[in-house]
């Protein structure tokens, strides 16, 4: 066709697009809905990858370099930016240490560093401080701590001051906004932190790590909380029992370093600071990396992970990808069905003036080059501007800052494209049916109904089993090794997936029109207004067919992601291992602690019906008059995934029931009769429980035979074989059958298993209490797993949503509009308004739960390709549980078309003006 000939058939589709407003509307919606959502993952994604300048200043701030002790007296290895991974070398047998490794061993951290940097360098301590308890308003909060003179630069893009302004005098700090949120203060408040009560700080001002804005920390001024809390904390006793209160062990020494100008640490410095056992993290480095055949790290460090876990994104992207555009496709094939139906009059004049079926199809493709471009362009502005509007939530509710806005004109470009290239795609076949209809029919508004094609029914089931079977082989084959680029740079496993899935989905839309006409033939048991609406879509299948296509995609697409997001997460959840049952409430304290009957009882007081008390002891072996070890039971199975040493529980009946979650009547007596309870088969030695007593004995006297490290002492036992109880204990016995066994039992802490735990704000209410009696108590609740949500899965879940129901709403828009002809119909032989409004919910509701159906099912399949990828590329090789979002499911699938068709019906105007068809 020639160029002046598409220039009228774009002309003529521009001002059918101007002519119908509102039909013209709604297509650009439909093609700028994905178009939006796929901009504005594409920024939210391209501004949080940080270039290496960003990624420099959050590392180290305005200094040069950042070092760490990692293992001084140790070679160690790493990449250049040392939190890509490092490596400490293990000893070998035999052979010396190098004088690097025993220099490293034997001068003090900072003396070394300071010698091994040019002359004139300043050393600014990094070391973050343990883990502690400080003052909220409710009573006690876990929090991080830190030390930062913050109001030297050499902070800044590390630790940034965004609100109030930065301690300056003593005892005053700055604190994260999760800190003030979760502890309840504002600025200007104080806050004690547990051990150092007699100098409470100040809050001048709040503080953020721009990559974790999610972290509880408070920062004091150097020299104010971190040596006097350790120095606190050795005054005390240690802590033992279960959820120790114990501190976190303080991390290793680390410096940010400022260097004379002029001066670099390059990469061969890099290597010096290595063979000590540290590791650099230089800005010079950093910006100018050195080869990867220069840094020992990516030869010796585990590249099966790295490269695993690069082949298992990569085809997670594609399926994503790909998915993605199919999705783009289905949703606007609809609009341009509708469009080149309500134009087929005006077509067909086109080619009764003796324009050829050419022609004809280029009308609606023209339209689809108009509207296409309309709505690429449309998409992409609003995605800017959505992205750019909600910038700080998106940032908080991902949990880091972006590095910069890039909006990547490149990418927007292509995502503009590819939304103009779908649009054509989407009008290819309107445009084909339109360019076969009958100038007759056309001129006269009616449709040729047909039967569906078996044959291409036949076809669909075929592509919707072989697709499926495709992708999940697929996934599951390889090792998560990347193969030999096939097509497009991906290898076969990435295309088999993507293939199949698309396939699947394709399959299950030539199957449509087959579903659809079988739906009508219930119509006859529907009344009357049911009856009009199921025989009116199956007989205008070429108008309901696209509709339906455009809702199951967007269910699929949300269901894919659902279902994903839901067996990741419930694999996490099954991953993790609770100190104690659901809900449990504990109480620890430094080894029999002389305030323990006090603190039992204040618990009591400030948590009210916490229910019956569990008093918790630990075994101990006495061997010597200062010398003492804990007692561990005898046995375990080696080869379970969490194996460790066992642990022996000291209490009655109450710890039996509160511990261990156990009401076993026969478990109680035993425990009354002095025997010992075994949940954990592996711990049982021919009825009996062994205990282990570690221990050299006393000084031998003259003639004395020494005695072995290790005595094993055996207790009759009855086994409870309870795989859930053995994750708190494996052995239980009472303190009676302790001291009978000439063993100390000595008190921890208790334990309560409320009806109802108690809430955050009363858990730091009686961790204050508790503090103000020993400082060494603690109080923890079990909350068992927390899900945790990370930006890539908040914006694929935002974005399947908005897709769903913006799909199903313009969907079904579009399809009343082209049934105004039978609504005029039913207005002109005297149907009342009721009828009307209930036909056209109907119709609504059809195409909304038709696709949402067909959607449901088609979900699964690139969402278990997914998980078998994510289980193949992984290193522990466990298999994913296929977890299904039951109120997603049942939202989209049943809740969606119901609301669908009220709101429809609630808009469906009760009169119409009638119009004059063509006999």
């Amino acid at each position: 066709m020639k160029l002046s000939a598409w220039r009228v058939a774009l002309r003529i589709a521009r001002r059918d697009a101007l002519r119908a407003k509102g039909r013209s509307a709604l297509v650009v919606a439909m093609v700028a809905l994905p178009v939006l959502g796929v901009t504005g993952a594409d920024i939210v994604h391209r501004s949080g990858q940080l270039t290496p300048a960003e990624r420099v200043e959050r590392v180290m701030g305005g200094s040069d370099a950042l070092i760490s002790a990692l293992a001084p007296g140790r070679t160690v290895e790493q990449a250049p930016f040392a939190d890509d991974g490092t490596l400490t070398r293990t000893a070998t047998p035999g052979k010396p240490a190098t004088p690097e490794e025993t220099k490293g061993a034997a001068v003090e951290p900072a003396t070394l560093v300071a010698s091994l940097l040019p002359q004139g360098s300043v050393l600014t301590a990094a070391r973050p401080g343990p883990e502690a308890s400080a003052g909220s308003r409710e009573g006690l909060l876990r929090t991080d701590t830190a030390e930062a003179d913050l109001t030297d630069p050499v902070w800044a893009g590390r630790l940034d001051v965004v609100d109030g302004r930065a301690p300056g005098a003593p005892h005053e700090a700055a604190a994260t906004r999760a800190f003030l949120e979760r502890s309840g203060l504002r600025l200007g408040g104080t806050t004690a932190v547990k051990g150092l009560d007699r100098t409470p700080f100040t809050i001048t001002g709040v503080v953020e790590h721009p990559g974790d804005l999610r972290k509880v920390e408070l920062v004091a001024r150097p020299g104010e909380l971190i040596t006097p809390l350790a120095e606190a904390r050795d005054r005390d006793r240690p802590v033992a029992g279960i959820g120790s209160a114990d501190e976190k062990p303080v991390s290793t020494d680390a410096w940010l370093v400022r260097l004379p100008a002029g001066a670099v640490i390059d990469w061969a410095k890099v290597r010096e600071f290595n063979a000590y056992g540290y590791t650099v993290t230089s800005r010079s480095v950093a910006l100018d990396p050195p080869d990867r055949s220069a840094v020992p790290y990516y030869r010796d460090g585990p590249r099966y992970a790295e490269t695993s876990a690069r082949t298992t994104t990569a085809v997670m992207v594609a399926t994503v990808t790909g998915m993605a555009l199919l999705e783009v496709a289905l949703l606007a094939g609809p609009a341009f069905a509708v469009g080149a139906r309500r134009s087929r009059r005006q077509l067909a004049l086109l080619a009764a003036a003796g324009g050829n079926r050419t022609h004809v199809g280029a009308v609606v493709l023209g339209a689809g080059v108009v509207l296409g471009l309309a709505g690429a362009v449309t998409g992409v502005v609003l995605g800017i501007g959505l992205v750019a509007l909600v910038r700080p939530w998106i940032e908080r509710a991902g949990g880091s800052r972006f590095g910069h806005f890039d909006p990547a004109p490149l990418d927007l470009a292509a995502i503009a494209g590819i939304g103009v290239a779908t649009a054509l795609l989407a009008a290819a076949l309107p445009a084909l049916q339109a360019a076969r209809r009958s100038v007759t029919a056309g001129l006269s508004g009616r449709d040729t109904v047909n039967a569906p094609n078996r044959w291409i029914t036949l076809l669909g089931l075929v592509m919707l089993a072989g697709g499926a079977a495709l992708a999940l082989y697929s996934a599951g084959s390889g090792t998560g090794m990347p193969g030999t680029p096939v097509a497009g740079g991906y290898d076969a496993r990435t295309l088999g997936v993507l293939g199949g899935s698309v396939s699947a989905e394709l399959g299950l839309l030539a199957c449509t029109p087959v579903l659809i006409s079988l739906f009508g033939r219930l119509a006859r048991f529907l009344p009357i207004a049911a009856r009009l609406a199921l025989r009116d879509s199956a007989r205008h299948r070429s108008r309901t067919a696209p509709a339906v296509a455009a809702v199951m995609a967007a269910v699929a697409g949300a269901v894919a992601v659902g279902v994903y997001t839901a067996s990741t997460d419930a694999q996490a959840r099954q991953d993790y291992r609770p100190q104690t049952p659901n809900g449990a409430v504990t109480l620890t304290t430094g080894v029999d602690s002389p305030d323990l009957p006090r603190l039992r009882a204040t618990m009591e007081q400030e948590l009210p019906d916490l229910g019956p008390r569990g008093d918790l002891y630990q075994a101990v072996y006495r061997f010597c008059a200062n010398c003492s070890s804990t007692v561990h039971p005898k046995g375990g199975d080696r080869t379970r995934r969490f194996a460790g040493q066992g642990r022996l529980v000291v209490g009655d009946d109450a710890v039996l029931h509160n511990l261990f979650a156990v009401h076993d009547p026969a478990a109680e007596q035993a425990l009354a009769a002095g025997k010992a309870v075994v949940f954990d088969p592996s711990y049982l030695f021919d009825g009996k429980a062994v205990f282990q007593l570690r221990g050299g004995g006393a000084p031998l006297q003259p003639g004395e035979i020494p005695a072995p490290d290790v005595q094993e002492v055996g207790v009759e036992a009855v086994l409870v074989d309870n795989p859930s109880a053995a994750r708190y204990g494996q052995v239980l016995v009472n303190p009676a059958t302790v001291h009978r066994l000439g063993l100390s039992a000595q008190a921890t802490g208790a334990i309560w298993l409320p009806a109802t735990p108690p809430d955050d704000k009363a858990q730091q209410r009686a961790d204050a209490a508790a503090a103000r009696l020993d400082r060494m108590a603690g109080v923890g609740v079990e909350r068992g797993y927390q899900p945790k949500s990370d930006l890539v899965t908040l914006s694929l879940s935002g974005f399947a949503a908005l897709v769903v129901l913006g799909a199903a709403g313009i969907a079904t828009g579009l399809a009343a509009a082209d049934s105004r002809h039978d609504q005029a119909t039913l207005a002109a032989v005297g149907a009342p308004p009721r009828i009307r409004r209930t036909l056209a919910g109907l119709q609504c509701a059809l195409i909304a739960a038709l696709g949402a159906v067909l959607g449901t099912v088609n979900g699964f399949v690139p969402a278990m390709s997914l998980l078998k990828v994510r289980t193949a590329g992984g290193l522990d090789g466990g298999p994913a549980p296929v977890t299904a979002p039951w109120v997603l499911i049942a939202l989209t699938a049943l809740v969606l078309p119901v609301v669908a068709g009220l709101i429809t019906a609630a808009f469906t105007r009760s009169r119409i003006l009638l119009t004059r068809r063509v006999s």
